[in-house]
């Protein structure tokens, strides 16, 4: 059977490691099948694929959040949670700094998706702060410098950031420090004229 044939199950498969014949034809019809049932997430493993709805879906609520605490990658459905979830309790089991890496086309969805890990490690921590308040609610604002207008996306952004969310002996998120770098100079040097 080939991969363009491949029978999926109702859901499409949760972990693409699993297909039986890995291919680019095979990968993107399961995505496609799972997109079109409103499963915008799929694991590689221990990575996660997202695609943009470009709509809201109801996934993001603190029920949902609340079923992926102390849950393994694989144990739940694929979501950002269960990365966010994954790399909290790393830091805390491993005593290590962790990374998500966050990437994508633009408007493929990488600063939303930052805005959902920032929510859900501020629901982890047994306190909220302002602390936490603060960064959540700074992510738009910094959003707002070096943006553009692309034929994809009517807020792109010109800049790279690098977030780091520092968390004190407690687990608790005590700051924030963010580092931009230019990505696309030429494209801000001029404006389109009206």
């Amino acid at each position: 059977m080939d991969a363009e044939n491949e029978k999926l199950p109702e859901n499409g498969v949760e972990d693409m490691i699993t297909l039986k014949n890995m291919s680019e034809v095979s990968i993107l019809n399961n995505l496609k099948h799972r997109f079109s049932k409103d499963l915008i997430y799929t694991f590689t493993g221990s990575i996660l694929v997202s695609v943009n709805p470009f709509k809201l879906l109801p996934i993001y609520t603190q029920a949902i959040v609340s079923q992926y605490v102390g849950q393994r990658i694989g144990n739940k459905p694929p979501h950002i949670f269960a990365i966010a979830e994954s790399s909290f309790r790393r830091m805390i089991d491993d005593n290590r700094n962790q990374s998500v890496i966050i990437s994508g086309e633009s408007g493929s969805g990488k600063t939303e998706a930052t805005k959902l890990i920032l929510q859900y490690l501020a629901a982890m921590t047994s306190k909220h702060s302002e602390v936490e308040q603060m960064i959540l609610e700074s992510s738009p604002v910094l959003e707002a410098f070096g943006n553009a207008k692309t034929v994809r996306n009517n807020n792109s952004s010109r800049f790279g950031k690098f977030m780091e969310i520092q968390f004190d002996g407690h687990h608790q998120i005590c700051g924030s420090r963010i580092i931009d770098y230019l990505l696309e100079k030429s494209r801000i040097v001029t404006q389109e004229k009206k």
